[in-house]
């Protein structure tokens, strides 16, 4: 896949009342996306709930992004190697979409660089091409954590088993010298603080960013890559700063959930254990309503 700039936008799995995975809204939800500007998407552990699905349900739900009209982004959960074996002959109509690639989490904890090696390499080996690499802090099997480092990351590279990679790495500053370690071929996809944090990475290396925003109205996110002037820049990241103001103070993915239930794009149910917003709802709506009205530009 060549490198692209647009925003990755994480798309949430939707339940019926029976907490039943249901997919008709997120086939709609995709649509309202593309229209308004989404060009990748993404399935991940955090956004898509993992967690709370099966493999057969992940599977269920990546075929139905695959009706995307733009990249895909197709996670893998984090499962034992046999297990991943199984899931991938789930999706294998997939593999040699051109406009679709794979993103994989490392189970459990850290014990080697040779054990996630030999772990991604597998997955390679079935797709018969390179994936993405989430590259989340895990815990370390001999205590306390461990974080992907540059070199391990190049050389997965260079052994042709990476196309890039999902980076949240904790400390932003380590963040930023982490990518700019990086071979510049890596397509790197920056989370946790969207614009803002690419901002920030931008410098370093970063191609895209992991949208926040741009789950609701894609088009601010794309203006604001497009925009040349830092003034008008601005303008979006102090946008964006209310928006997380609010949405942190409850929870990037319950806040997220219930936006996308206020605004009845998707995720109009949950499946438990899930936590009420209540109280934050109407704050969530309102600072919706602000973005829904914003126009950038007005700020030239």
């Amino acid at each position: 896949m060549s490198k692209f700039i647009t925003p990755v936008v994480a798309i949430p799995p939707a339940y019926n009342e029976y907490e039943q995975l249901e997919i008709l809204s997120t086939l709609e939800y995709l649509r309202y996306l593309y229209r308004h500007g989404a060009r990748c998407i993404m399935s991940t552990a955090g956004t898509s709930q993992f967690n709370l699905l099966n493999p057969k349900e992940i599977i269920k739900f990546n075929v139905a992004l695959m009706q995307f009209q733009g990249t895909k982004i197709l996670g893998i959960p984090p499962l034992a190697s046999r297990d991943v074996d199984v899931f991938l002959d789930g999706i294998k109509d997939t593999y040699n979409k051109e406009d679709c690639n794979f993103i994989a989490l490392y189970p459990d904890r850290y014990y080697s660089d040779v054990c996630i090696e030999d772990y991604v390499k597998r997955i390679c080996d079935k797709l018969q091409h390179s994936i993405y690499l989430h590259t989340q802090k895990m815990r370390s099997g001999r205590g306390g954590d461990w974080n992907y480092n540059s070199d391990f990351v190049n050389n997965l590279y260079d052994e042709d088993l990476i196309t890039g990679i999902k980076e949240e790495h904790p400390n932003l500053q380590e963040s930023y010298n982490f990518i700019r370690g990086l071979y510049s071929g890596i397509q790197v996809i920056v989370a946790g603080g969207s614009m803002r944090r690419f901002s920030f990475l931008e410098s370093a290396g970063a191609d895209t960013f992991l949208s926040g925003i741009g789950n609701f109205y894609p088009w601010v996110e794309n203006s604001f890559r497009a925009a040349k002037k830092n003034k008008k820049k601005k303008m979006f990241l102090e946008l964006e700063a209310r928006f997380f103001d609010v949405f942190m103070k409850h929870g990037w993915h319950s806040s997220l959930r219930a936006g996308l239930k206020s605004k009845r794009l998707t995720c109009h149910y949950d499946r438990q254990p899930w936590p009420s917003l209540h109280d934050g709802y109407q704050e969530i709506k309102d600072i919706l309503s602000e973005i829904e009205n914003f126009k950038g530009n007005d700020y030239e």
